[in-house]
């Protein structure tokens, strides 16, 4: 489960921005939180956190620095790499930051046991990276430590990996992070577990169409069938079934060869026809059969989006994933908008601590839909400075009886466009 993640001189991003998932102690809405039992179960994290703001501000860029860092994680150290410099883009519109390096940190649990890693990055080297971890009420301990060049390794760790993780400093130059170096190593302890977690990560850009083959995949898997059906029942989308076309004949050929019976596999999925079953009603409105339509050419744009959607949160449930959603209410009805996120809360649908973050512009989760605690803004200032504060926090809290729908549509949590707010009138946000 993800705790925190941080990010500083990165895109829009020039001081460091840090998205926290610790729940507050506030009592609605309990549903909405998973408890870290094996970890520690007077702690709450958020399952979900919605992110607002006004286009250009800053959003997608958070989902972007996140994913910046799980993909530079498992490609710094690639075997045969030639290049040096590191793609990366930080904050250009202040001249300070212009050599500064770009800042990451993410803590995440994985069972019993609570990781922190952070690292500081230019185009041209890692100029810090580090690893710590923490059981529940014992202090953090580091793993490795290092400030460019200078790697050192916990004892006891290098002790458990029979010396491989110091082996593996040889391999880590300026440009590379060490950790992505372990990455490449087989049987060095907890290494497994965290290089696990991050891939478990799912990114959802804004084009959800790109997403359309994992969907497919994803459906096609029986165990995650059922959870996508229950998304699909509550949605009222017009049709009353979802069935695929497959010919099973070669699954159950055990003659076939294993390369010939994997080929035939992936082309199956890539050629998956998905259908969708519609009530055929005669003249006097009383049902009299039903008929086929193929839910990528026939159904409407919002209603394929759904379903790639639930795959993809069915898929984070089963495996206790994090699963980041840009612009997840485009093309979504307001109500379809709330019942996705109600489901995703419902502890009979997600009991084993997957997470959604997500950014949205609809307001309709505002007003107790969601806790106050996960209500996130993306604010931007007059020098192109993007900044992300909680809408509800000890220091700037908002009563449980007031609308935070209004307030945040007046601009007085911020996220709205002051310019375009005074050029409407006020009368339109009141």
């Amino acid at each position: 489960m993800l705790v925190n993640f941080t990010v500083g001189n990165y895109l829009s991003f020039k001081d460091e921005q840090t998205l926290d998932l610790m729940a507050d102690a506030i009592k609605e809405l309990p549903d909405n939180v998973h408890t870290p039992y094996l970890y520690n179960h007077q702690e709450k994290l958020l399952k979900s956190i919605a992110i607002y703001g006004h286009n250009s501000y800053g959003k997608t860029n958070f989902l972007n620095a996140f994913n910046f860092l799980k993909q530079f994680v498992f490609k710094s150290f690639t075997i045969g790499q030639t290049q040096n410099k590191i793609e990366i883009e930080p904050f250009r519109l202040n001249t300070s930051m212009a050599n500064k390096p770009s800042f990451f940190e993410v803590t995440f649990l994985i069972r019993e046991v609570k990781y922190r890693y952070r690292c500081q990055i230019t185009s041209e080297r890692i100029v810090e990276e580090r690893l710590y971890y923490a059981e529940a009420k014992i202090r953090e301990n580091y793993l490795f430590e290092r400030e460019y060049q200078n790697i050192k390794v916990s004892k006891n760790w290098n002790k458990e990996a029979n010396n491989k993780i110091e082996q593996a400093i040889a391999f880590t130059k300026p440009h590379i992070l060490f950790l992505s170096v372990l990455l490449s190593q087989d049987n060095i302890p907890r290494i497994e577990s965290i290089s696990n977690w991050f891939k478990a990560n799912l990114s959802i850009p804004d084009d959800y169409l790109t997403e359309a083959k994992h969907a497919r995949s994803i459906y096609s898997d029986l165990n995650y069938r059922p959870l996508i059906l229950k998304f699909i029942e509550n949605a009222d989308l017009g049709f009353i079934t979802i069935f695929d076309k497959i010919d099973k004949t070669p699954q159950n050929n055990f003659q076939l060869e294993k390369g010939i019976l994997n080929m035939w596999y992936d082309k199956q999925i890539k050629d998956l026809e998905l259908f969708t079953n519609h009530i055929i009603f005669g003249e006097d409105n009383i049902p009299v059969n039903t008929i086929e339509f193929q839910l990528e050419k026939n159904e409407s744009a919002g209603s394929i989006k759904y379903f790639i959607i639930v795959c993809l949160l069915a898929y984070a449930i089963k495996n206790s994933q994090l699963i980041w959603i840009d612009e997840l209410d485009a093309r979504l009805d307001s109500s379809l908008l709330e019942m996705l996120v109600k489901s995703f809360h419902d502890p009979k649908m997600n009991p084993i601590n997957s997470q959604l973050i997500f950014t949205t512009h609809n307001t309709v989760l505002l007003d107790k839909k969601l806790r106050r605690d996960q209500m996130v803004i993306v604010e931007k200032n007059e020098r192109g400075e993007s900044r992300l504060e909680r809408m509800h926090s000890s220091k700037k809290p908002i009563r449980i009886g007031k609308s935070i729908e209004k307030e945040y549509r007046s601009g007085a949590l911020g996220g709205v466009s002051k310019k375009i707010k005074e050029n409407l009138g006020p009368s339109l946000f009141d």
